[in-house]
């Protein structure tokens, strides 16, 4: 076991945590280093983001230090203690990485200059030179004909410079790294050589990457020369940005405060939110507007804007929404639901703001443009149709008529009419409504699609955004239903019906079977707990405390110290799937704002 801490202005929190916890900094520009004590992965590392993600440092391995016993979050930065104190800091805005030990240590560098999804051996070209007072690598990815189509074809080339306050031994080695934590998880490839330049002897190393020899160069020279001064605005930022309410129970406290943060570091300036780290390294249009309602409530004006709009902006002839910007084939039922949600919550937080009322109408026009596309294609008896892998369940098909989809639509009808006072909408928003009434409910459940008698947590999505759907009575017999078919009692629930005959109790990793067929999602868990807690809070106490226990555990003590993993398999609590996501930390931030009114 291992001891974690969290520390946060003179408050402390400590705990044993699994040997195999991680932990993952950012620089808001995209790129993020990630380190476990105990499971290495291809994703581990220092990771450079430049339209796509590029792998640069493969591991820092001190020697003789002895194994690592606490890991301590100070949200700008990690210290890691075993026989001496590491340190990593990341400074934001910059594609480098402060590494600092407690007194000198002998550390081996590894390198694995690659894109992230990127698992070709050949034609990777490593040159070392000194440069000033730096070492200097060249990397230049070249085709080869073993592998490639073409031969000695150059990809791309980058500079990585590596200023220390001690000494280099130059190794040059090739070795073979083993990924023990893939191959858990069913991601191949398992094994892969990389590349040792050299070893430090040195108590603080600064390592910067860049297109630009010159960059590097500077940049690691500046880094090393005000490492402290950024070490302090960095401080000063988490000082500043996590100075809120907060619960007074101390580890919701500190679960709330990480889920906060998480979801700001994976925030990419001028860009949007990814996903999740280390390998959803992509804006989502669905992750995205679930992830935004934190962005909202802190009056985060320019990166609520930048998504609504971006992702309005791609919407498709028929009214899908492109899943990801730069793909057009690939499109998402639910996202405009979801964009058209939290545009209205932006409209209705920020109403007095000067930027609200200025883009309301343009935000009114498109979403009305959308909804008028998705009338005129998707429309089938009344009903709303989408395709296969278009839900949020995507290793589904799916096809067809699917409850949480009417929802939405329904919800789209309501705010539509809101905005613009036509009446066509209150027709078409009845006419729906009664349609879904006559083919989703059953007496007891909603079915998770028309045709479909499948139980699934979809029900609670629909009661977020169109509670007026059934009654309380009705509401509270669908939610036990769901409850008796889909709970799991370290409080979460499963994606099925537990006595389904899909039904996995045991996260698959990368073969999907158990993905939406068993894994319990932590974005719908404490979306779930956020429904029940609304329809009734006495009566479904247990469970929503039962939810926020797991996920407040899940957060501060395994995973990804201080993140909010994708899910867990439905047998017991785990840190499962993508280690940082940002829709299940943002959904923990709503529900506990939600409870605490903040």
């Amino acid at each position: 076991m291992l001891n974690v801490s969290h520390c946060f202005n003179n408050f402390e929190i400590k705990n044993k945590a699994d040997d195999d916890t991680r932990f993952i900094l950012t620089n808001k520009k995209g790129g993020y280093f990630c380190v476990s004590n105990n499971g290495k992965s291809r994703y581990d590392g220092m990771f450079f983001f430049k339209d796509d993600m590029y792998r640069i440092i493969e591991s820092i391995i001190p020697i003789n230090t002895g194994k690592v016993k606490e890991i301590k979050n100070n949200f700008y930065e990690i210290e890691r203690k075993s026989d001496v104190v590491e340190r990593f800091f990341m400074p934001h805005g910059y594609d480098s990485l402060v590494y600092e030990t407690s007194e000198p240590v002998t550390a081996e560098i590894v390198l694995d200059f690659k894109k992230s999804y990127d698992q070709r051996e050949w034609g990777r070209i490593y040159k070392v030179s000194q440069e000033k007072e730096s070492v200097l690598i060249e990397f230049v990815k070249k085709t080869d004909s073993r592998e490639d189509s073409s031969d000695e074809k150059e990809e791309y080339k980058l500079y990585f410079a590596v200023k220390v306050n001690g000494k280099f031994n130059t190794k040059e080695e090739w070795k073979k790294s083993y990924y023990d934590f893939d191959e858990k998880r069913n991601s191949f490839p398992f094994e892969r050589y990389v590349f040792s330049p050299f070893n430090i002897r040195a108590t603080r190393a600064v390592f910067s990457v860049s297109e630009n020899k010159k960059d590097a160069i500077n940049q690691a020279e500046f880094i090393f020369k005000n490492t402290e001064k950024l070490r302090k605005k960095q401080a000063d930022h988490y000082e500043k940005f996590l100075n809120k309410k907060t619960p007074n129970d101390k580890e919701k406290k500190f679960a709330y405060l990480s889920a906060l943060s998480s979801v700001d570091s994976l925030k990419v300036e001028n860009k949007g939110i990814f996903a999740g780290l280390p390998w959803f390294f992509q804006f989502w249009a669905r992750d995205e507007a679930i992830s935004m309602m934190p962005l909202i409530k802190q009056s985060d004006i320019k990166t609520a804007l930048n998504i609504i709009f971006r992702h309005l902006d791609s919407i498709q002839s028929d009214g899908g929404i492109s899943i990801k910007n730069n793909n057009s084939r690939l499109e998402s039922a639910d996202a405009l639901g979801w964009i058209s949600k939290r545009a209205n919550q932006f409209i209705k937080i920020l109403n007095k703001k000067i930027t609200a009322v200025m883009y309301s109408k343009n935000i009114q026009r498109m979403i009305e443009s959308s909804i008028n596309e998705v009338i005129s294609h998707r429309i089938d008896g009344k009903l709303v149709l989408n395709k296969e892998n278009e839900t949020w369940m995507d290793s589904l098909k799916r096809d067809g008529f699917r409850i949480e989809i009417q929802a939405m639509q329904l919800y789209m009808y309501n705010f539509m009419y809101g905005l613009t006072k036509n009446s066509v909408y209150i027709k078409l928003e009845k006419e729906l409504k009664d349609e879904v009434l006559k083919k989703f409910w059953n007496n007891n459940y909603l079915k998770d699609g028309a045709d479909d008698y499948e139980i699934r947590p979809n029900i609670f999505i629909a009661y977020y955004f169109y509670p007026q759907l059934l009654s309380k009575n009705q509401w509270t017999k669908c939610f036990d239903n769901a409850i008796k078919s889909l709970w799991n009692q370290w409080g979460g629930f499963s994606t099925v019906d537990k006595e389904s005959d899909f039904f996995i109790e045991e996260h698959t990793g990368e073969k999907n079977e158990s993905y939406h067929n068993g894994d319990s999602w932590f974005w719908i868990n404490n979306l779930a707990a956020l429904c029940l807690y609304r329809l009734d809070k006495k009566r479904y106490k247990k469970y929503v405390d039962k939810i926020l226990q797991a996920s407040t555990k899940e957060i501060l003590w395994k995973g990804a110290v201080g993140h909010h993993a994708e899910l867990s398999s439905s047998k017991e609590l785990r840190s499962e799937g993508c280690l940082a996501q940002a829709w299940s930390a943002a959904m923990y931030i709503e529900l506990i704002n939600e409870i605490h009114k903040f």
